[in-house]
């Protein structure tokens, strides 16, 4: 019995390792797709600026005037049960 075990083992290694150069080349072949775009287009490039710049916006919140604290528009009331 211990036999068959470390067979059904060697087996779930094998494939496993099978799908690791699929992935990589998958991942590969992505990023040059990428890559070729931004190199070949340069709207793509601005894309990609524009984006950026759109996901880390300033942080200086002073400039973007005062803060107000939202209130609730009801008084808010607590039941209790004894």
């Amino acid at each position: 019995m211990p036999r068959s075990q470390d067979n059904s083992d060697r087996t779930d290694e094998r494939e496993s390792q099978r799908w690791l150069p699929i992935v990589l080349a998958a991942h590969g072949l992505i990023l040059l797709v990428i890559v070729t775009l931004a190199v070949n287009y340069p709207a793509v490039s601005e894309w990609i600026s524009a984006a950026a710049q759109a996901e880390f916006v300033n942080p200086d919140l002073t400039a973007a005037g005062p803060t107000q604290i939202a209130q609730p528009a009801e008084q808010m009331r607590i039941v209790r049960s004894n």
